[in-house]
């Protein structure tokens, strides 16, 4: 933002998004230089996924699922066919029998935010696991 002439004024945030930025960058290039990530793995290498099947006696189904310091907890609820999710289309409407409410608040990664609705990443996640 120009102000008198050359000068130019940044914001907090114009700084804060240009510092992650950055760091994306040299973490990326630091990683293709050494072959490993930010927290010792190989760049080919993936963490051991623990999971465990039924242990919320109550519901249709239930599972906890465990990688790393990550852990999902997931749980099943059954419908009639009137409880299809519609989704409209460009081509029409389409309706899914099955669908992931995927919930992932900011907390859980240390980070701080508004919870409310499903941003990129809580989509994504859903339909990767769809």
């Amino acid at each position: 933002k120009e102000q008198d002439g050359d000068e130019v004024e940044y914001t907090s945030n114009d700084v804060s998004n240009s510092f992650k930025d950055l760091l994306c960058r040299r973490m990326f290039v630091r990683a293709k230089a050494t072959g490993k990530r930010c927290d010792g793995r190989g760049l080919e290498e993936i963490r051991h996924l623990d999971m465990e099947a039924g242990f919320l006696p109550r519901t249709h189904g239930s599972a906890i699922f465990t990688r790393g310091e990550t852990q999902v907890v997931a749980t099943a609820t059954l419908g009639d066919s009137g409880m299809r999710q519609k989704i409209d289309k460009i081509d029409g409407t389409e309706e899914k029998r099955f669908y992931l409410q995927y919930s992932f608040p900011p907390s859980c990664v240390g980070e701080t935010g508004r919870v409310g609705t499903p941003g990129r990443r809580e989509v994504g996640h859903g339909n990767l696991a769809e």
